[in-house]
């Protein structure tokens, strides 16, 4: 019961180690909004999920909440500076 729970948690958390938290040095208004995003998504996703799936619904709600909190980072950031940090593999 708790692997398939662990799984989606990691993929979750991969998303936002890819991503870094380079908007955190920049603009602190931005990052303010970002933020309640990602925490209004989290708490209406549990909202839905959690008393249908339970421990997956809560793993995938959590993991939704991380990633899109931090893939609109990346937005922001690509918004701000110029650049995409998930770019990586592209020649400086």
């Amino acid at each position: 019961m708790g692997l398939p729970a662990l799984m989606i948690l990691a993929v979750g958390q991969f998303i936002g180690t890819a991503v870094g938290s380079l908007l955190s040095m920049t603009t602190s208004s931005q990052l303010r909004w970002i933020v309640f995003i990602g925490a209004v998504l989290g708490v209406s996703l549990g909202v839905l999920l959690i008393p249908g799936y339970g421990l997956i619904g809560a793993a995938i709600e959590t993991s939704v909440a991380v990633a899109s909190k931090n893939l609109l980072c990346v937005y922001q950031v690509n918004q701000l500076l110029g650049f995409n940090t998930l770019a990586i593999w592209r020649k400086i």
